[in-house]
């Protein structure tokens, strides 16, 4: 179980806020892609996904510099995730700016509030394993913040 949930107009509420963090974590990911990429180029295989685990690639010289670099990218894009989720949000998909806020749907059951970057306001859920790919619209639905 979830500690918060929401209701449409909670959610619609943190969509501005959402929109101006992922917008950020979004520019961060470019970034890093970016990097990841000219180390590669150069010999250097580095991911996010290796980053995320700890891998501590043999590097000398400027690679070593710029696998610094694409740490602290990786670290900073992970941080303002975490600021996300602070707010009760589930960031799902970085690249596809998709993220998820709990509620109950008409009281009884577990859903997520569906959002991505782009879109202005709240208007999709989806269950809660069924994915952006299930997304429903709310419409005729009350969505609120603790189960009947």
């Amino acid at each position: 179980m979830r500690e918060r949930y929401f209701t449409v107009e909670q959610a619609n509420a943190l969509v501005p806020e959402l929109a101006q963090r992922m917008k950020l974590v979004l520019q961060l990911h470019v970034h890093l892609r970016t990097m990841c990429r000219a180390l590669l180029r150069d010999g250097v295989r580095v991911t996010p996904e290796s980053l995320a685990s700890g891998e501590q690639p043999e590097v000398a010289g400027s690679a070593r510099l710029r696998v610094q670099h694409a740490r602290g990218l990786y670290e900073t894009v992970k941080e303002a995730i975490t600021g996300i989720e602070g707010l009760g949000a589930v960031v799902k998909d970085v690249e596809h700016g998709l993220v998820d806020l709990p509620s109950w749907l008409d009281g009884a059951r577990e859903v997520v509030l569906c959002w991505k970057v782009g879109e202005t306001r709240i208007e999709w859920y989806h269950d809660v394993e069924a994915g952006f790919a299930g997304r429903k619209r709310i419409d005729g639905h009350d969505f609120l913040a603790a189960r009947r």
